[in-house]
């Protein structure tokens, strides 16, 4: 059932429209008198109340397309997706059948009067898209950047005014390497001056 936009106490005029030559209409449905103000937003020709029951319900449609081998094994296969949109309501059934009742000359001024209506309302989508991607590429995006564990340590350093110092850990050497290293210097002709000194020992 169609949902009244206004109540049935209010009269769908403005006083500064009714004083306007051409401000008003009749509603073509129940033949109201009334202004753009209450002119229903689907089709101005009629009234808020009398054009209110009106749906547009939309599915996607898939359909999928396979080329197959002789022996039954799929070689290409694509999916095709598209918008099916079909009008609903009491409101969309009267205007079909008005459609039937008009004549040659009122159909091709209907036509060209719903062409210039949806030239301007798409102009206006766009335009309201443009307004809101504006908007959207004003807001600034903070990323944050995360410290690493090195960055801490060294941001920790610095303000305890302590330095970080490396220690290089000294590698022991058994007696079995030492006699081994012993061995191969005395191989190479050296005395056992020259071995002390390189060990850095005392003569």
């Amino acid at each position: 059932m169609a949902s009244e936009k206004y109540g049935g106490d209010v009269i769908p005029c403005c006083a500064a429209c009714d004083i306007i030559p051409d401000g008003t209409k009749i509603c073509t449905k129940c033949a109201v008198v009334f202004c753009k103000h209450f002119a229903s937003s689907t089709d101005v020709r009629y009234c808020a109340n009398c054009i209110s029951d009106f749906t547009i319900k939309e599915t996607i449609m898939e359909k999928i397309v396979e080329h197959e081998r002789p022996d039954g094994t799929v070689t290409f296969s694509r999916k095709y997706q598209a918008r099916h949109i079909t009008l609903q309501g009491t409101d969309w059934l009267f205007a079909a059948h008005k459609i039937e009742e008009m004549t040659d000359a009122e159909i091709e001024a209907s036509i060209e009067y719903h062409r210039a209506n949806v030239g301007l309302m798409l102009q206006e989508r766009e335009s309201r898209k443009l307004e809101r991607f504006k908007k959207l590429s004003g807001i600034k995006l903070v990323h944050e950047k995360h410290e690493s564990q090195f960055d801490r340590e060294k941001r920790e350093s610095k303000s305890s005014g302590k330095k970080t110092r490396t220690k290089v850990k000294e590698k022991e050497v058994t007696g079995e390497q030492l006699l081994q290293m012993l061995q191969t210097l005395a191989k190479s002709g050296l005395s056992m001056e020259q071995i002390t000194g390189i060990l850095g020992g005392k003569k």
